[in-house]
């Protein structure tokens, strides 16, 4: 009960028990009461004080028609008036309707009940109560007008409101939509449209173009006058502690909907009525909403994603018939456009920023291919916004020389002020001139500055979308493609042509919206993992590279391994499968070293991969490829030292066809076969690798020509490439370089090796 009296109501009965202890008194009466709100700076102690009763002259009359009592215990005991007293009020806030009990509530019950101690006392005290009850009933009266407020316009956002002001935004492009949604809304019955999108496709904003022609009469006469109240289920729970008090609220909106008809009520994410407010038995909003549905004595547009509403809404077949399905899905491309278009001038004027129709045309692009977890229109209109934000923040020569004739202002205002006070006028007229100039030139940069508008560019967009994204790389220029073919050239020798050959390929990571894979064959040794690793790392990164070991998926089961577990099996095994790193990283490259060594069933999941772009997990959720490299190796050869010449390439792919399939085969975007290592190669990578040697040790080497010769013939690079050669100098030159060092030589020579077989 006492949680419907307001704070300084509750305050007022708490204190009354200490003037009962005071008085000696045992228990809490009307008196008491009365001296607690005496006592007390309030506006009613106020009106009470201008008729001749204060908290002196009262408490002097009790004490001199009662007296003391002999009570000293601190019970907390009302008298039976009092308790009737309570119980009046609070009984009158209910059918009033009023959120909570005031003091002048409070006094003026204990006026109407018209019994009681402090009511004799008044009046032997000559005071006029009469008066006094006029004049609380008036102070009553006027705070009713002038903060009673009707339970949805307290919960709720009046779209129509906004409208009227501009704070909405046109939608464009949504005319069938907005007809269905008025068509269901002009029904006798069951006249209440339900909004189903994934999230971001536009569906709060249909309703509010809906308040917008509401608001301009561009809607048929039967919904003219109508308002758009927007509810939060949120807010309608929140503050209902007790059992029947959310209930009590739901009946208030009903009540408030069925009184104005005018009222058309808007809950986003409607689902959030299945249990709301339900807990302890109570009942919940969709059975409190139903019947008035059903009558068609409310009128409600609901909006929740698919997923949402097979989960919560179609499990009611009550609920579910008494609402209209409307699908809202993604604009196509132009009507994207046309969105954007209209939208910029709001953007332009609030950033003070210009938007040409190319900056739009490539916001489009970029959103399309880097942002996958979200939906069109919000999508783009989000990078909209943000680079928008991001070009209005950048400081200009302008903004720069402001500043700084703001920090020099500064400083001489604080030197005039110390002239001033010194009183050395003289000195501080000179300074006061100088802040005039100064006032005068910032005033004209703010007028040039308020004038000009910043432009968007295209790399303005691309730093938003690697702010939002983990991506390295969005935009493969010329210079770019340059740098990875020079790198590339630095750690492969023997390769230059092939390593030429993959800047097409480069030119397609940047231009293709689709999964794109390379295949490098070759000999053993030739360097097919070293440039898949290496051209991997120039395109994404370390961090973005996803490795799979060939020999961990030779049987059939290991597509679970890609996939993930079922989900009655995924509780028992914590590890992560191929397609949540893709998740995670969905700008990466994807290694398979010796891709011929998988199974089948696996090879056919990847064939689908680079099919469709997409493929289902394991609890069926669609994860994009759209944006990953498949970069594959094969060590599949024809045992011919001539490997790599034009000749044999027709018998190579014959060879691959008939390994990996055909047609996966012809799925690839690029098949890249290795040549096989020269002499002149294989001595310029052995020296390569001494070279690094002499790094790591911080020494000097030198080799013999018969030295270089016997790694040559030992490695039989003709046939095995560089395979051996990391062990052969692990075990034959740098056991030599830890005997010299341990001796203090770090000039080293060698002319002839006792070779270690590796």
């Amino acid at each position: 009960m006492y949680n419907r009296f307001d704070e300084e109501c509750q305050k007022i009965l708490i204190n009354s028990k200490f003037e009962k202890k005071e008085l000696k008194h045992q228990y809490i009466s009307s008196e008491h009461i009365v001296l607690s709100i005496l006592k007390n700076d309030n506006e009613l102690s106020k009106i009470l004080n201008k008729h001749n009763l204060n908290y002196k002259n009262f408490k002097k009359e009790i004490i001199n028609s009662i007296g003391y009592g002999n009570c000293n215990d601190d019970l907390f005991v009302f008298t039976p008036l009092v308790k009737r007293i309570l119980e009046v009020v609070v009984n009158e806030s209910r059918e009033n309707h009023t959120e909570s009990i005031s003091i002048f509530n409070l006094f003026l019950s204990i006026l109407e009940e018209g019994e009681g101690i402090a009511i004799k006392l008044m009046l032997q005290m000559k005071i006029d109560l009469d008066k006094i009850y006029s004049t609380i009933l008036k102070k009553i009266d006027v705070k009713k007008n002038t903060k009673k407020k009707s339970i949805l316009e307290e919960i709720g956002t009046n779209l129509n409101e906004k409208a009227k002001i501009g704070k909405l935004d046109p939608v464009i492009g949504r005319e069938k939509e907005i007809e269905r949604i008025l068509e269901i809304l002009c029904r006798r019955t069951k006249n209440n449209p339900i909004l189903l999108g994934d999230a971001g496709v536009g569906k709060t904003a249909i309703v509010e173009e809906l308040a917008n022609r509401i608001v301009n009469n561009n809607v048929p006469e039967i919904l003219k006058n109508k308002k758009i109240i927007s509810l939060d289920m949120a807010s309608s729970v929140a503050g209902t502690k007790y059992r029947g008090e959310f209930e009590e609220r739901m009946k208030k909106i009903l009540s408030e909907l069925e009184e104005d008809e005018d009222i058309i009520i808007f809950i986003d994410e409607i689902h959030t009525i299945m249990g709301a407010g339900g807990a302890e038995g109570a009942i919940d909003a969709s059975n409190i909403f139903k019947p008035a549905l059903a009558r068609g004595k409310m009128r409600c547009i609901g909006a929740t994603t698919k997923d949402e509403y097979k989960k919560y809404i179609e499990n009611d077949s009550a609920i579910d018939r008494r609402f209209q399905k409307i699908y809202i899905n993604e604009p196509n491309q132009e009507e994207l456009k046309e969105i954007l278009l209209n939208l910029k001038h709001i953007y332009e004027k609030y950033h003070k920023v210009n938007i040409s129709e190319n900056i739009i045309d490539k916001i489009l692009f970029y959103s399309k291919k880097y942002i996958k977890d979200r939906n069109e229109p919000d999508k783009s209109i989000d990078i909209l916004d943000e680079v928008c934000s991001k070009v209005s923040l950048k400081e200009n020569t302008n903004e720069k020389k402001l500043k700084e004739l703001e920090k020099k202002l500064k400083k001489l205002t604080i030197k005039k002020n110390e002239y001033i006070s010194n009183n050395d006028f003289k000195s501080a007229l000179l300074y006061k001139e100088k802040e005039d100039s100064i006032k005068n030139n910032i005033n004209k940069i703010n007028i040039i500055k308020s004038n000009k508008y910043k432009n968007v560019k295209e790399e303005d967009i691309i730093n938003v979308i690697k702010s939002k994204i983990d991506t390295p790389n969005i935009n493969f220029n010329k210079e770019n493609i340059n740098f990875i073919n020079k790198k590339l050239k630095e750690y492969i020798y023997s390769q230059n042509n092939k390593i030429d050959e993959l800047n097409e390929f480069t030119k397609m990571v940047n231009l293709s919206n689709s999964c794109l894979s390379l295949l490098i064959c070759g000999n053993t040794g030739v360097g097919k993992t070293l440039l898949a690793n290496q051209y991997a790392e120039l395109l994404v990164g370390k961090n973005n590279i996803i490795k799979i070991d060939s020999n961990d998926y030779k049987d059939s089961y290991s597509v679970n391994k890609i996939i993930g577990l079922p989900p009655e099996y995924a509780i028992q095994n914590n590890t992560k499968c191929v397609l949540d790193k893709i998740k995670e990283k969905p700008y990466s490259v994807i290694i398979i070293d010796e891709i011929e060594k998988c199974n089948k069933k696996v090879i056919d999941l990847f064939l689908q991969i680079l099919n469709e772009g997409v493929i289902k997990n394991s609890k069926g959720k669609e994860v994009s490829f759209e944006n990953v490299i498949f970069i594959m190796t094969s060590n599949i050869n024809l045992n011919k030292t001539s490997l790599g010449f034009n000749d044999n390439n027709n018998d190579y792919m014959k060879k691959i066809k008939t390994i990996l399939g055909n047609v996966f085969v012809n799925k690839i975007n690029k098949i890249l076969i290795l040549n096989n290592i020269s002499e002149e190669n294989i001595t310029n990578i052995i020296l390569k690798n001494i070279k690094l040697l002499e790094e790591k040790y911080s020494v000097s080497i030198n080799l013999s020509k018969n030295v270089i010769n016997q790694i040559k013939n030992n490695l039989e690079f003709e046939t095995n490439g560089v395979s051996k050669l990391k062990d052969f100098l692990k075990n034959n030159i740098e056991s030599l370089i830890f005997d010299n060092i341990i001796n203090d030589n770090y000039i080293i020579e060698i002319n002839n090796l006792n070779l270690i077989s590796i």
